[in-house]
């Protein structure tokens, strides 16, 4: 499997492309992604679906752009549904814009799910966001902005809660050292390493 990581947008938030036999799944299209296209031909690989780690704007800036050039299916957790309309909810209006998305997206469901040829458990680990969602394919995670190398997610905005946070921290330190951290921001790490040195595992 091949993960390939492109910071989008204003606040370089990380997308995510995944290949593996010739198929290919998107993680978090925060702004436009002019060059996927050639990702994906130079790599011979299809895009099956776009997963989203929770719904604020970073993470969702260029999806109907992309949508409109790829249709495929959204997946997401259906507590955030209601972000993708809501300059409020996806924290767009907080930063002066007005993001609203038009997609339509299916819901993924917690432990097992079966995406584009892809098999992706699902977490739902809130704190960042209520509906966040810690997607694991292989031996990587994709933690959007629940956990960074070195921190976690903030959790001022709406629907953020440090209780939750900590709990979802409980979980993560209950996942196997070796798994492949990939962040929303930031550089990647593993569970091992973040039970090592991270001020908030301890």
């Amino acid at each position: 499997m091949k993960v390939i990581c492109i910071p989008l947008g204003p606040v370089q938030a990380n997308c995510y492309v995944i290949i593996q036999d010739g198929k290919a799944l998107l993680i978090d299209p925060g702004d436009r992604f002019e060059d996927l296209k050639h990702i994906l031909e130079r790599n011979h690989a299809t895009l099956e679906a776009v997963l989203l780690t929770h719904a604020h704007f970073d993470h969702i800036g260029g999806l109907d752009a992309l949508l409109k050039e790829f249709h495929v299916d959204v997946y997401m957790n259906p507590l955030e549904f209601s972000f993708l309309s809501s300059a409020d909810l996806n924290g767009s209006s907080a930063f002066g814009g007005y993001l609203s998305s038009t997609a339509r997206p299916l819901p993924v469901h917690e432990g097992e799910n079966e995406i584009g040829g892809f098999m992706v458990e699902a977490l739902t680990l809130p704190g960042h966001t209520r509906g966040s969602t810690v997607y694991i394919i292989g031996n990587t995670a994709f933690t959007g902005d629940v956990l960074f190398q070195g921190s976690v997610g903030r959790t001022d905005l709406p629907t953020g809660s440090w209780q939750e946070m900590q709990e979802s921290i409980a979980v993560l330190k209950t996942l196997p050292d070796d798994l492949i951290v990939y962040p929303g921001h930031g550089p990647a790490t593993t569970i091992g390493q973040e039970k090592s040195w991270n001020p908030y595992f301890r």
